[in-house]
């Protein structure tokens, strides 16, 4: 395999980024339109590791308007086998570390409690940033489940970030 660069996705990269998403179990599948919106207007809070023309990892990410300091991550995934020790929580660090040196001071994710690689992930980069996490209910499942559909409890994973100086 040749080498992995970490950068911020392109609109090329959004159907591959939708495929990883629907072959990646208890992820939220949205439309391709989604992906190409991610893609085009928020690829720098943005980032995937590719290879060549091959995405293996994805992560997307924003700033919140209301609070920028903010930095949340919404969906990651990585393709199976890729065999790449620590893919995942490098590429996060990786993005969030951009978003740190432009100054927020929180990086959050909303998470299912009983999505035990995604808490592990998060408590993995709470320590490499030096930080504080913090949990609480973002969504409770009644607010997530509509029309008789099933949604799971939203737990926000808040990393605060401490001073570097």
């Amino acid at each position: 395999m040749s080498s992995v660069e970490f950068k911020p996705p392109e609109v090329s990269h959004a159907p591959q980024i939708s495929r990883l998403v629907r072959e990646t179990p208890k992820l939220d599948h949205n439309s391709e339109y989604i992906y190409a919106l991610w893609c085009a207007y928020f690829a720098r809070n943005s980032a995937v590791a590719v290879n060549g023309d091959e995405v293996l990892a994805f992560v997307t990410g924003f700033r919140s308007p209301a609070s920028p300091e903010v930095y949340f991550l919404w969906q990651t995934a990585a393709k199976s086998r890729h065999g790449i020790p620590n893919l995942g929580v490098d590429l996060i660090q990786y993005a969030a570390e951009r978003e740190i040196a432009s100054g927020a001071r929180i990086v959050e994710a909303s998470v299912d409690a009983k999505n035990k690689p995604m808490t592990i992930l998060m408590k993995t980069l709470c320590k490499r940033l030096g930080g504080d996490l913090e949990t609480e209910v973002l969504f409770d499942s009644e607010t997530l489940s509509a029309n008789g559909t099933q949604h799971h409890e939203e737990t926000l994973y808040r990393i605060r970030l401490r001073d570097r100086g």
